[in-house]
């Protein structure tokens, strides 16, 4: 059969890769996870301005809103890091920045320069969801707390 198939002691990545995948993939969750893990721990430093930022978007109760956000970029990347509920945490961490860009980047309705700024930034941010769709069928590798061989 297809070399996607694999018994449950195997990692998802392709066998001929061995071990070093397994590196490879820590420094991927890694790399994923500290944008949100920076972000979380600057909106909660910062709490007025988190909130601001959120009424400034116009999103409706922004306090609650911002706590939301804290705790999705703050436990979502912990566990993308960490490999811990590692495709629960890749899954809600693509879907808030789906939504986020959404709201957060609404490249649409400017002109000029600044639709090219904003389109630029919400597909970079579609890049990442792309990254965390990816991490999910992979999974996280060996070097994760619970690691997620078996699909």
């Amino acid at each position: 059969m297809m070399s996607v198939l694999r018994s449950s002691n195997q990692t998802s990545i392709h066998p001929a890769y061995g071990v070093r995948s397994d590196y490879v993939l820590l420094v991927a969750r890694v790399c994923m996870a500290s944008v949100f893990i920076f972000s979380g721990a600057a909106k909660l430093l910062g709490w007025q301005l988190a909130i601001a930022e959120v009424e400034q978007l116009g999103v409706p109760l922004p306090w609650i809103a911002a706590v939301a956000t804290v705790v999705v970029q703050l436990i979502g990347g912990l566990a993308i890091a960490l490999g811990w509920h590692f495709r629960a945490a890749a899954a809600s961490l693509a879907a808030f920045t789906f939504v986020a860009t959404l709201v957060g980047h609404t490249f649409w309705v400017f002109d000029g320069a600044e639709f090219h700024r904003q389109l630029a930034t919400a597909l970079e941010h579609i890049a990442i969801v792309g990254g965390f769709l990816l991490l999910m069928i992979t999974g996280p590798g060996r070097l994760a707390l619970q690691s997620e061989r078996a699909r």
